[in-house]
């Protein structure tokens, strides 16, 4: 198989060349030193699969050359590369089309995987687009992990409404699989020959929403340069999937549940009535009956995608599924990998199986994945886990009243007034909260990470050695808020939770103003 093609466009040789280093192993790359140039390939050397284009160039904007994609080569989608403090460009760009954006200085892992999934969605989309009626073979119903009684229900359920026309409601935590579901119950359908459509809802601005699942006219909008059909649209004949619907804006709410009662559909800045004929499956994490209690979500809305809900077990729900899906994800990365198949010791995999899993089946999954990749040893014990899950199993059994945390000594943080963990956890007859335990964990190593970076989020993730996005992520699960109008600069969050959060806030109190931010909820 060819390989996919790139187009970078940077005016300056050190990120042209880090990202060809990065890249040249899994693409064909074109380097082109300015806008015009860059135009100028997109014009006589393309189709290019993706185009990375620098935000600051001396002839042209990356704006301008942006502007000008969708008239020298439709459907191409455009990466944008922009400084740590661009971020009003970044957002201009992603209103004008762009697919994601890359911060300089690049992190290698963010720019494979926002690489690769821009590629993947655009060959997708394509599909979608030329050849409706063609798909990806269905998947096995058994790629859902799990024979215990609370997956059994949700089987039962499946098997219930996989031909029928009823709305579906999926809900769960964070990392349950409720995409998983969606798709089996897509595959296994009358429509399974049709299209599978997933949108993600929170990962859409709000503005965009709209002409997304909706379409848009020629010039209806600033950039709208030619006619593009909406997700219903492409859909046709299968299923839409919303993910993540708890995220949508109210004024999308409305025109949504219009297309659901009426059936039919119109593009932003269209006058055609469209008739829509998919069978429409939504998810989320969020308790849409609250969310619809504060306002944020319509609540005839609600009513009319709620005919029948599923709720998805928590991972440490169903323990009895655990070991099923150790072994599943450990010979699948060992296949990635190319590499043999690792053994669990007895008490490697209890540690796993008695682990509450906050992430669930995803986090599951990256942890498997983590330990194949840094860990070569034919057999797997205790001490290569992740150190949270080693660190968590043995704080487990500690006494209601300990006068000094060993988790807090070996995470680096140096040991403040008040971590004494008799005031700083809650001990219920005479049990320990784990899963707050861990947040307790996580919280302190990003708050100290953060206060050593000054709050420059990069920096920070580079410290923790997890990626930027996956930092954001923790930060809004543990109520982290980013600073002030920076994105990229985050304030420790100060809360009446315990002495240690407060300890790292007069740390920071001489160089940052405090700034109430509300509480926010992190998507799937």
């Amino acid at each position: 198989m060819a390989k996919a093609r790139i187009l970078i466009i940077d005016d300056e040789e050190s990120p042209r060349e880090s990202l060809r280093f990065i890249l040249k192993d899994r693409y064909d790359l074109t380097l082109k030193e300015t806008g015009t140039t860059g135009l100028a390939a997109l014009r006589g050397e393309g189709p290019f699969d993706v185009v990375l284009l620098d935000m600051k160039m001396p002839d042209m904007s990356g704006l301008d050359v942006l502007g000008k994609v969708p008239e020298v080569a439709p459907g191409t989608p455009v990466v944008m590369i922009t400084a740590i403090t661009e971020a009003r460009p970044a957002v201009q760009a992603m209103k004008m089309g762009a697919a994601d954006y890359l911060n300089k200085p690049f992190d290698v892992q963010e720019i494979r995987l926002v690489v690769e999934r821009v590629i993947k969605e655009r060959a997708e989309r394509q599909q979608v687009l030329v050849r409706p009626a063609v798909t990806a073979p269905p998947p096995k119903f058994d790629n859902i992990i799990g024979n215990g009684p609370a997956m059994q229900r949700v089987y039962e359920l499946i098997r219930r409404l996989k031909d029928t026309e009823t709305t579906v409601l999926i809900t769960g935590e964070t990392g349950t699989g409720k995409e998983l579901v969606a798709r089996a119950l897509h595959f296994n359908s009358l429509r399974k020959e049709q299209p599978f459509v997933p949108v993600h809802c929170a990962a859409i601005p709000g503005e965009l929403l709209e002409s997304e699942l909706f379409g848009h006219e020629k010039g209806s909008f600033t950039g709208a340069f030619q006619r593009r059909i909406g997700m219903f649209e492409a859909a046709s004949g299968g299923t839409l999937f919303l993910d993540e619907i708890g995220e949508m804006p109210v004024g999308t709410q409305t025109k949504l549940l219009r297309a659901i009662q009426e059936r039919e559909i119109r593009r932003v800045g269209g006058q055609e009535t469209i008739h829509i004929n998919v069978r429409l499956v939504c998810a989320t994490n969020r308790n849409l009956e609250q969310e619809v209690k504060r306002g944020s979500f319509r609540e005839d809305l609600f009513y009319r995608i709620n005919v029948v809900p599923i709720l998805l077990p928590s991972l440490r729900e169903r323990r009895e599924d655990i070991a099923a899906l150790v072994r599943y994800f450990n010979e699948r990365f060992a296949k990635d990998l190319n590499r043999t198949v690792p053994e669990l010791t007895p008490a490697a995999l209890e540690m796993l199986v008695n682990y509450p899993w906050p992430g669930n089946v995803r986090e599951l999954q990256h942890a498997i994945e983590r330990l194949l990749v840094t860990c070569d040893d034919p057999v797997v014990d205790v001490n290569h886990l992740p150190f949270v899950i080693s660190q968590a199993e043995a704080a487990a059994p500690a006494p209601a009243t300990v006068s000094q945390p060993a988790f807090v000594l070996a995470s680096g943080l140096t040991p403040t007034r008040g971590t004494d963990l008799g005031e700083r956890l809650e001990f219920q007859n005479g049990r320990l909260d784990l899963p707050k335990l861990t947040d307790d964990i996580e919280r302190r190593a990003i708050e100290e990470a953060l206060r050593r970076t000054d709050g420059v989020i990069t920096e920070a993730a580079r410290t923790l050695n997890i990626t930027r996005r996956m930092l954001r992520y923790k930060m809004d699960k543990l109520g982290i808020h980013p600073w002030g109008d920076d994105p990229e600069v985050a304030a420790p969050a100060v809360t009446a939770s315990g002495p240690v959060t407060a300890a790292v806030a007069e740390a920071t109190e001489d160089k940052r103003p405090a700034t109430p931010v509300p509480d926010s909820s992190a998507g799937l």
